[in-house]
């Protein structure tokens, strides 16, 4: 006896909920490639896979902090800092130090270090995480441009620059760096303790302390995570370039943040995943890149890609979270 035309509508509608980010992304993807037959070459492909590897490790980073239901402002003020500090400490053109890969582990720390400060800020003084990011947001910048005096920092270490430009084949190296820290994220998000705390805090905070949560704990620890994770694309993001500049990550706040809601993250805390955001990283890059491949304007390209993350901020928000918008 065959299913009712009821019965199949009812279970196919949350199968197209579920997977509405994964769907947009197929669909764009076959989108651009009837329209441009350049989008489905290799070099395109090598552009979009190292386009979007910086991408999908600040995005699931920022998933995290929106799952809990807060937001970071800081990001590109982390991540410039930390790329400032990377090109001061490899082969340069302005010291004679060079630590080589050490830089890493230090832009590592350097995040780390601001995003603990985020976090502990941020719930042992309970000011807004918007605010609190911001201004350590703007703190971190200041630092780098009296650190440079405003000017980029040329790196002359071709080692430290093959982790930015390099590549296995195809594959950037960048891109293999960032898989495999979405890996780890990936295993934090589904098998801890920890990930599964982060979804209850951002579920309901109320219920999430009855039940013996330590909130501000886990909330000064999210922020810990991402912001290392800022310190980590900050000392990719000048390999990549060759130099270590204060304004280089211009834009990726917005970015982190349009990727996660893009792969369905619920700015109102409680709902996504790693997997999520790497699919809202992909939806923004995959757009971008073929809108720039159909010849239309960046100014276009900026309205698009806004009135888009509108729309699906207007699907996806929980209004019940939010009694009075404001």
């Amino acid at each position: 006896m065959s299913a009712s035309p009821k019965t199949k509508k009812a279970t196919f509608l949350p199968f197209i909920q579920e997977n509405s980010s994964a769907l947009a992304l197929v669909g764009l993807t076959v989108l651009f490639g009837g329209a441009n037959p350049r989008f489905f070459t290799l070099s395109n492909l090598f552009n979009i896979l190292d386009l979007v590897s910086l991408l999908m490790i600040t995005g699931s980073a920022m998933s995290f902090v929106l799952m809990t239901g807060s937001i970071d402002l800081s990001v590109e003020g982390v991540v410039g800092l930390s790329g400032v500090i990377a090109s001061f400490l490899v082969k340069n053109l302005s010291n004679s130090n060079d630590f080589g890969y050490f830089a890493l582990v230090v832009c590592l720390g350097v995040g780390l270090l601001f995003g603990l400060l985020n976090g502990a800020i941020f719930s042992k003084l309970r000011i807004p995480s918007f605010m609190t990011t911001l201004g350590i947001g703007y703190i971190t910048n200041g630092i780098g441009v009296l650190l440079t005096k405003g000017n980029p920092v040329v790196i002359s270490d071709w080692g430290f620059r093959q982790l930015g430009v390099g590549r296995i084949g195809f594959v950037p190296n960048t891109f293999i760096i960032g898989s495999l820290l979405l890996v780890i994220m990936w295993f934090v998000h589904e098998r801890t303790f920890f990930g599964r705390y982060i979804l209850a805090i951002g579920g309901d905070e109320a219920i999430a302390r009855d039940l013996g949560i330590k909130v501000e704990r886990i909330k000064v620890g999210v922020f810990g995570l991402a912001g290392a994770l800022y310190g980590i694309v900050g000392a990719l993001l000048t390999a990549k370039l060759g130099s270590g500049d204060i304004t280089a990550p211009r834009g990726f706040t917005f970015d982190s943040i349009a990727a996660s809601v893009l792969g369905g993250v619920a700015i109102t805390g409680g709902i996504g995943s790693v997997p999520k955001a790497l699919i809202g990283a992909l939806i923004l890059t995959i757009l971008r890149n073929g809108m720039i491949l159909m010849g239309i304007s960046p100014y276009v390209q900026q309205g698009v890609i806004g009135a888009i993350l509108i729309f699906t901020v207007a699907l996806t928000l929980d209004r019940a979270k939010i009694p009075v918008l404001k």
